[in-house]
């Protein structure tokens, strides 16, 4: 089938003048190829505010990368990757197939997002790796993305086996009344045993008046950018069961993170992982 771009952004010719959230992710994380001078100049004015703000990125770079193999050790063969943004910069924490396919080789893994610069990178970096799909989405179109999943996938993603879904670093960049029209159907879609992992930026660790300065800098550059507090993160997750250790600072989820024994601020962000019960409503 002709897969279609679900409302995502087109290019402008003044796209690469103007900031953009993927691109400062990535430049957070240490790539920096893709960035361009809007880019480096909005990253370096976030660093003035929060200078701790690369730790926090690297962070929850890591957590990502034992998340990933935590759900393929738990028997996750399929895995939807929302607001996946730009490839990994370096080998330590690459991308999510190369991580499962060690332990399921026939793995299916969809990425999506709405940037289509980033897209083309990634698409470019796993060309040939079966099983591995993209798709251009805004996300507040998820519902009719989800509807094509199977047939874009030929099939290779089913809906009677429990999915792994990861959803990093993408929802503070979500307007409120918005989100509702990603997780709801999200939620309701995904079959029993299904795992939803949420990272989400906080301003409940004390850094409130940080935060309110980054969202500042952000709207500044025509960027949507909303930390959210404990009870929005913990209700993102709509009831579903949590595994470990619950909702928790992003380096405190994993016994192993490298960073596990950092003060709560380091991370400036929450972690949860959550399965969907049997006959739970969405």
């Amino acid at each position: 089938m002709t897969i279609p771009d679900y409302g995502a952004p087109p290019c402008t010719e003044d796209m690469f003048r103007r900031p953009a959230a993927s691109r400062i992710s990535h430049l957070l994380v240490g790539g920096g190829r893709d960035a361009y001078e809007a880019d480096t100049d909005l990253r370096d004015q976030l660093l003035d505010i929060f200078p701790g703000l690369v730790a926090a990125a690297r962070i929850g770079r890591i957590h990502r990368t034992l998340t990933a193999r935590h759900l393929a050790q738990r028997g996750y063969r399929q895995f939807i990757d929302l607001g996946c943004g730009y490839p990994a910069p370096y080998p330590d924490h690459p991308d999510v197939h190369h991580l499962i396919r060690p332990l399921h080789p026939g793995a299916t893994v969809v990425y999506v997002d709405a940037d289509r610069v980033a897209f083309a990178h990634a698409r470019a970096m796993a060309f040939g790796a079966r099983g591995v799909h993209h798709v251009l989405a805004d996300l507040r179109q998820l519902h009719e993305l989800l509807a094509d999943l199977v047939e874009i996938t030929g099939g290779s993603l089913r809906r009677d086996v429990p999915v792994a879904v990861l959803a990093h670093d993408f929802l503070p960049w979500i307007p409120d009344p918005d989100l509702d029209q990603i997780l709801t159907p999200l939620r309701a879609w995904l079959p029993s045993g299904s795992a939803l992992s949420i990272t989400h930026t906080t301003g409940g660790f004390g850094n409130e008046e940080v935060m309110s300065q980054l969202t500042s800098a952000y709207e500044v550059a025509g960027i949507t950018y909303r930390p959210r507090p404990h009870g929005a993160v913990a209700s993102m997750f709509g009831g579903w069961t949590h595994q470990g250790p619950g909702l928790v600072p992003v380096a405190r989820w994993h016994h192993d993170h490298p960073h596990r024994d950092a003060p709560e601020e380091t991370s400036a962000a929450y972690a949860g992982i959550a399965i969907k019960p049997a006959g739970r409503l969405p």
